[in-house]
């Protein structure tokens, strides 16, 4: 049975566009989303896919011409019922690639690496206190969203001591030294301050001065 496909939309108040070049010609056999066509219109050049698998059997329109929305495009002998229903919009089909682009940088930028402290943490009754290190660019502070220690454990230097959420991403928070956890300074759900105490080690040498107040 013959099929008579109808251009789609091309875009939001687009009636029309300009026939680039045709893939395929009559008699070839296609399938399904196989592309048909290119359409170029004021806002970018739309690739037209099939709706169904079939054979062309009509092709409207010629290369440099015009050719409207909502209009025979192209007629297919298909194995089933005739039909005229449009088929999706190409836009609707696939997200844009620039879309995708933007989401892939969005992602990439939303995940700052925490900083180590430049300077050695101070010390506290024989321990070191670590201090929240920077959590991002005028970021001052974060929700604990986890611990991944516990008082009394060893933890290697780098090891992930916790997480924290900013408005911008989750933070792994890394073990500036090996040493072994003796107060953990917060708990899961609350706020916690960019350069305040965060963690203390038992055992490893500290810095000169206290640690800041949070």
């Amino acid at each position: 049975m013959d099929y008579e496909f109808k251009l789609p939309d091309l875009g939001e108040g687009l009636t029309e566009g300009e026939l680039v070049r045709w893939h395929v010609k009559a008699g070839d056999s296609v399938a399904e989303n196989q592309t048909l066509a290119t359409v170029l219109t004021d806002k970018a050049e739309v690739e037209i896919p099939s709706p169904k698998a079939g054979k062309v059997v009509r092709l409207n329109g010629a290369p440099g011409g015009k050719v409207k929305v909502h209009e025979t495009f192209a007629v297919l002998s298909v194995a089933g019922g005739a039909g005229a229903a449009p088929a999706p919009s190409p836009a609707e089909a696939a997200p844009a690639p620039a879309a995708k682009k933007e989401k892939a940088a969005a992602k990439a930028e939303a995940k700052p690496a925490p900083e180590a402290p430049k300077a050695p943490a101070a010390s506290a009754a024989g321990g070191y206190v670590f201090n929240l290190p920077d959590l991002g660019e005028g970021l001052t502070e974060g929700e604990l969203v986890k611990w991944h220690v516990k008082v009394g454990e060893k933890v290697a230097e780098n090891q992930a001591l916790a997480a924290v959420l900013t408005d911008k991403a989750e933070v792994e928070v890394p073990s500036p030294k090996p040493g072994t956890i003796a107060v953990l300074h917060g708990t899961p759900g609350q706020k916690v301050k960019v350069h305040a105490p965060f963690v203390t080690f038992a055992g490893v040498a500290g810095g000169a001065a206290p640690a800041p107040a949070a």
